[in-house]
């Protein structure tokens, strides 16, 4: 073959190749625009809110199906987990595209997270037994005593900052134990995930609320290097589930106020 064919033939294979790598990079960044954005969300047993009664093969709760209308409102798809409260809010503090719920926004973790919410409304009360009933009425009378908490959780976090030393358990059913065989004085819980751990261990009566400690709103906290066309995206179906009245209607399904 004369040398000027062989380059002529050369010069058409390269301009093939770069042609077809041209195809394929278009067709690759098409995909990604159209890619699905998804989610890895985590959360913990915090009936009514977060629960599930099949060890975590389906979880369910007005914070689950709140979070779970947003995604499909938002068109983002998601693989849901429940766990340990500390692995949950860990894995998202660490790994992209992670959130996690329902987590109460506080001054020690607002710059770990991109926020939206709140999803749902909570109580923090103080428990113990019910010969305290009518007697103890503050913090102020339980300095020095034996609280208990849920490891990681805000609310043992907010008593330690305010010089209450707490105790703290990996499960608040352990800590519920702990208080039944007076190991502790006290209990510090959300009111209705405090209730149905009660009514679980067949302890009504037996254990009471003594006292408002505060109350709270939860959020769907996630990783800070979430998209923030994402983030809007899941703030405007927010914004539009609170407008139809369906945000409301999912709280009603559950009927837990006590």
């Amino acid at each position: 073959m004369a040398l000027s064919a062989m380059r002529s033939e050369s010069v058409r294979t390269l301009i093939a190749t770069c042609i077809g790598f041209a195809a394929l990079c278009a067709a690759s960044t098409s995909h990604a625009q159209n890619a699905v954005p998804h989610l890895y969300l985590t959360t913990e047993q915090l009936a009514p809110l977060n629960m599930s009664d099949d060890n975590g093969k389906t979880v369910r709760g007005i914070s689950t199906e709140r979070v779970q209308e947003l995604m499909r409102r938002a068109g983002v798809g998601y693989k849901l987990e429940l766990m340990s409260w500390n692995r949950a809010i860990e894995l998202a503090k660490r790994q992209t595209d992670t959130c996690v719920f329902s987590t109460t926004r506080t001054p020690e973790r607002e710059a770990s997270f991109k926020w939206l919410g709140p999803i749902a409304k909570g109580e923090w009360v103080m428990f113990g037994p019910v010969e305290k009933q009518g007697k103890i009425s503050s913090l102020d009378q339980i300095k020095g005593a034996r609280i208990g908490g849920y490891l990681g959780d805000a609310a043992a976090h907010y008593l330690e900052d305010l010089g209450y030393p707490v105790v703290e358990s990996y499960s608040d059913d352990v800590t519920l134990k702990n208080l039944l065989t007076g190991r502790l004085d006290y209990w510090v819980s959300s009111r209705r995930a405090a209730y149905a751990l009660i009514t679980d261990a067949h302890a009504d009566g037996r254990v009471v609320p003594l006292f408002h400690v505060k109350s709270v709103d939860y959020y769907l906290a996630c990783n800070p290097r979430t998209g923030d066309e994402l983030m809007s995206s899941l703030r405007a179906a927010l914004k539009q589930m609170v407008g139809d009245g369906s945000f409301d209607k999912i709280e009603a399904k559950y009927n837990t106020e006590r």
